[in-house]
């Protein structure tokens, strides 16, 4: 008997969808994988479902993985484990957020996903234990939720769940794999556990692969060879299974290329004010600053070549813009600023990169300096001198800040230039020039005061005549 679950109070009548569990093995055996698929009879411009709950006897099977389904690449899944039961929820956050408005003029990208027929919402992969014997159910516990862009729920169904009937444990004599993956890398065709010729491409920093081939019974032994130590252009990797009853073998093999450059096909780099840059590889002889070191880096999503230096916010990349010799460049992933380095004008710093720039209208020569060049045994710098030999120029950050930066030769570095504050040593004069008044008031005082008492002293001791 078929169950109904209704949701929310927001129910549309004219949307029912019905869930259901389906398996295509009619039978199984201890050590087989079962491989369930949950589809849902249509999709009506859904953005959102679950929490949908799928339930199995763990004393009769074992998870092995789940796989969301192909028609919805478009959607973010979250899985969760219970005791028995495998819980999914999925997003179409695009969707969601977008929404298929009839203002958009090109809602391709924002569109909900819709289908009237069934659709596979994901795939759970159960191992047969291999005590297991009689039957194995696998159901729909809960349906959680389906909703669309304008948060209306649908009418739920509960279909159909899976029997499987489990033969009596004995020698197997399959030999095929139920997954066959490489991390990260795409196999063309898509893995079928009948394919068995298969091909893949990685990049050329790439010298090693991760196969995960897993075999359909528990029992069957599995050989890879050929996945180590990669050379540029083409490798095959083979898989060799054999089955339990050691007579049974299936060979699948990968061809794998490796690519010649280091540089991923069509990568580009686009900067904050929306110039774009492509990647090329390092050549052998290029100018590298002192302190840098080769490394890979991601950088816009691709694995590219890069000079890192310990204490610099910025990378080095070996850039084509379009229109100029390619060259290396500095990018920062915060201010997504991309300079061209020039070691004529270039100061490399602990936290930034510096560049002379010409000094803008705006600014002004401190007082005392004029322009002048410096050489500095590496480099000569265009900036300005003063009469004690003081060297400043005016130099550009990553994100376009300028100040004036003073040279000091001892250590061959610069740092902001702060001019001297002129109001304290005016001040001084001032109070120095005023004291020395008092000064020389007070002495002539004390000559007056000094000449006074001897007058009067020498009257009193020789006395005047006095006339008659």
């Amino acid at each position: 008997m078929t169950d109904l679950l209704c949701i929310g109070t927001d129910v549309r009548a004219d949307t029912s969808i019905t869930l259901s569990a389906v398996c295509n093995n009619d039978d199984v055996t201890p050590g087989d994988i079962v491989k369930v698929d949950v589809i849902a009879d249509t999709m009506p411009s859904i953005v959102s479902f679950g929490p949908v709950v799928l339930g199995y006897d763990t004393g009769m099977a074992e998870y092995i993985s789940t796989e969301q389904g192909t028609s919805l690449s478009g959607f973010a899944f979250t899985e969760d484990q219970g005791d028995g039961s495998v819980i999914i929820s999925a997003e179409d956050h695009m969707a969601a957020s977008g929404s298929s408005s009839d203002d958009s003029s090109d809602d391709s990208e924002t569109k909900a996903f819709s289908s009237d027929e069934p659709v596979i919402l994901f795939t759970v992969s159960l191992r047969i234990l291999p005590n297991a014997s009689g039957e194995i159910n696998i159901w729909l516990d809960d349906l959680g939720e389906f909703r669309n862009s304008d948060n209306e729920g649908a009418e739920l169904n509960k279909g159909s769940g899976v029997t499987i009937p489990i033969n009596e444990a004995m020698i197997s004599d399959d030999a095929s794999l139920a997954f066959l993956k490489i991390r990260g890398v795409q196999l063309t065709p898509e893995f079928e556990p009948n394919i068995t010729s298969y091909s893949a491409t990685v990049e050329r920093s790439v010298s090693e692969v991760t196969i995960n081939a897993t075999a359909n019974n528990l029992w069957a032994a599995v050989i890879i060879d050929g996945n180590q130590n990669l050379k540029v252009g083409d490798n095959e990797i083979t898989i060799d299974v054999t089955a339990q009853d050691g007579v049974n073998h299936m060979h699948y093999s990968i061809h794998i290329t490796r690519n010649e450059s280091y540089v991923p096909e069509n990568a580009v780099l686009a900067d904050g004010e929306g110039n774009t840059y492509t990647f090329l590889d390092i050549p052998e002889k290029v100018n590298v600053p002192e302190g840098f070191t080769q490394t890979t880096k991601v950088v816009n999503g691709y694995s590219v070549p890069a000079y890192t230096r310990e204490g610099v916010s910025s990378i080095l990349l070996y850039l084509f813009d379009g229109t100029n010799d390619p060259g290396l460049y500095f990018y920062n992933s915060q201010t997504k600023t991309v300079i061209k380095y020039n070691p004529d004008n270039t100061i490399i710093r602990t936290s930034k990169i510096l560049q002379i720039a010409e000094l803008p209208h705006d600014v002004s020569i401190p007082t005392g300096f004029v322009a002048a060049n410096y050489d500095t045994g590496n480099a000569v710098f265009t900036g300005y001198v003063n009469k004690d030999k003081d060297f400043i120029c005016y130099l550009v950050d990553e994100t376009g800040g300028g100040d004036f930066y003073l040279y000091n030769a001892a250590d061959g570095s610069f740092q902001v230039y702060k001019p001297a504050d002129k109001r304290a040593e005016v001040l001084y004069s001032y109070l120095f020039n005023v004291f020395l008044i008092i000064s020389i008031v007070e002495s002539i005082i004390i000559v007056i005061i000094v000449y006074l008492v001897r007058r009067i002293f020498v009257d009193k001791t020789h006395p005047r005549p006095k006339r008659v």
